[in-house]
């Protein structure tokens, strides 16, 4: 159950990010909430401390949303404070997490930085990491919800792509 409502909010929160809702960043933070639970259920402890670190990028981009960015430096200070928590337990986790961590928090914080061509990218590659992730670890819902975001992030791409003069 608690699968189905975390890949079901995040979808949400993406639909909404692409369409530049700051209902997005409320759903997400809400997502990221059950997450922490979701992840800890199944031992992958590497994405509850990443899931604590999500939250507070998503706090950012809401408090940010549609606004001229404030508290900057403290979005640095998260960055630099998940990158180390990254490095330290690369150790204890696969490469694919340690990739699908990094690459979903840079994801999040061009995002929340307001450069959405990047973040939506950095997005794409994280849905397809996380899809095959979950599904081989047999996370069937969770991991066709991640193939779904797939499609999100593409119309998040076209609709922030830079317009070319013909």
């Amino acid at each position: 159950m608690l699968q189905i409502a975390v890949a079901v909010l995040y979808f949400i929160n993406k639909v909404l990010l692409s369409l530049e809702k700051k209902s997005g960043w409320q759903i997400g933070i809400l997502a990221s909430c059950l997450a922490i639970f979701y992840f800890y259920s199944l031992d992958l402890y590497l994405l509850v401390g990443l899931e604590v670190g999500f939250m507070a990028i998503l706090i950012f981009g809401l408090i940010n949303h549609n606004q001229e960015i404030k508290y900057e430096n403290m979005l640095y200070l998260v960055m630099i404070i998940l990158l180390i928590f990254l490095y330290f337990v690369l150790k204890n986790s696969t490469l694919l997490e340690f990739l699908i961590s990094l690459d979903f928090i840079l994801a999040i914080f061009f995002l929340a930085k307001k450069k959405s061509l990047i973040g939506w990218i950095f997005m794409l590659l994280g849905h397809f990491m996380m899809g095959y992730f979950t599904y081989t670890n047999h996370q069937t819902f969770f991991a066709m919800m991640q193939f779904f975001s797939v499609f999100v992030s593409i119309f998040a791409i076209y609709r922030n792509r830079p317009f070319t003069a013909q």
